[in-house]
């Protein structure tokens, strides 16, 4: 359970521009899809941890119930957790005493950012967080390659076939589904060949409105996806 936005409205930029809007209201388009992406691109996807689970349900032989893969509780309560953007949009909510929350399935959340109470608050503010990814997944940086083609309209375009590794949790120890292996070992700096058709999401749509690493953006994959490693980070 996370703690919610209730609405979108009054969203800003980092620079303090106001674009957040009433999830009620419905905007004219010509194509539904255009509303649908500009409500994700506003939609919750990191939030305070408020309440947890006792312990995650791992069985292969309960398919409808168990979690799709044997890994750890990470979170704790009070964490900033990030998670999917569907998940978001269509998570239970509920509201208790003026306060709004969501039920986000753990094998939804991608990685925590929780206080490092090692470090003194006044240093620089990445340091002062420990940085876990979860369930398996992976966060890459994408890789930018020039487009040579005479009708490109950008000169660069992202190559979605490898990325490099920013941030590495542990490898889930089993699937239900045996075909599945996570890769082993991932260091930072590597640079990785995905699986084909991997699909690739941003941990957050919109750089001005990203809160995880500054203004970076990162596609999150699970470990299983990766097929080798390219070259090795510094």
């Amino acid at each position: 359970m996370v703690e919610a936005e209730i609405s979108a409205e009054g969203k800003q930029t980092k620079g303090g521009v106001v674009i957040g809007h009433s999830e009620d209201v419905t905007f004219y388009s010509s194509e539904e899809s255009s509303k649908n992406a500009w409500e994700a691109d506003l939609a919750q996807v990191c939030a305070p941890v408020y309440k947890l689970p006792q312990k995650l349900y791992y069985n292969p032989q309960d398919l409808n119930s168990s979690m799709p893969w044997d890994c750890d509780m990470e979170l704790r309560v009070g964490d900033r957790v990030w998670f999917s953007v569907l998940e978001s949009r269509n998570a239970v909510s509920v509201i208790c005493e003026g306060k709004a929350y969501k039920l986000i399935p753990y094998r939804d959340c991608y990685v925590t950012k929780r206080r490092n109470l090692k470090t003194n608050i006044t240093r620089y503010y990445s340091d002062a967080y420990d940085k876990i990814c979860l369930n398996g997944f992976i966060l890459l940086e994408p890789i930018y390659v020039k487009n040579t083609s005479p009708f490109a309209i950008d000169s660069e375009t992202i190559d979605m076939t490898r990325g490099i590794v920013r941030y590495a949790g542990k490898p889930n120890r089993e699937y239900i589904f045996e075909q599945y292996c996570d890769f082993p070992v991932l260091e930072n700096g590597d640079e990785v060949l995905l699986a084909p058709k991997t699909a690739l999401t941003y941990l957050e749509r919109k750089s001005y409105l990203a809160q995880f690493d500054g203004d970076k953006q990162y596609w999150v994959v699970q470990r299983r996806r990766v097929s080798m490693v390219l070259s090795k980070g510094n």
